[in-house]
Order: structure tokens, then sequence, then C-alpha cells
């Protein structure tokens, strides 16, 4: 096995191990599983700002 090779073996092998200590000493800090499976949905928030400006606007538009 080439030098530099051995060398980036033994590194990929350290980073693992970091890893997994960490992964381990955090354990608190992990995302779920299904994290990748959540969908966020703004539309609920899109529509209250929508529905707050219309309602200033006639706020607005009535006192002038």
């Amino acid at each position: 096995m080439s030098r530099s090779r051995s060398f980036n073996r033994f590194h990929r092998y350290l980073a693992r191990q970091k890893r997994s200590v960490l992964r381990t000493a955090l354990p608190h800090k992990r995302q779920p599983e299904d994290a990748n499976a959540l969908v966020i949905d703004h539309s609920k928030d899109l529509l209250d700002r929508v529905t707050g400006q219309e309602v200033n606007l006639e706020l607005l538009e009535s006192e002038l």
C-alpha cells in the first residue's frame, strides 16, 4: 500500500471514530430519522400574512 493511500485511510478511520464519539456524546442533538420525510407547509403562514395585509389596507382606507 502506498504511503499516501495509507495516510488517507488512517485519516478516514480517525474521522469515523470522532463521528461515532460525537454521536454517542450528543444523542439529543441527533435529528430524527424521518426528518427528510417532513414536508414543510408554509401555505397557512402565507395566507395569514396576506389576510393581515388586506385587513391593514382596509383599515387605512376607512380612515381616509
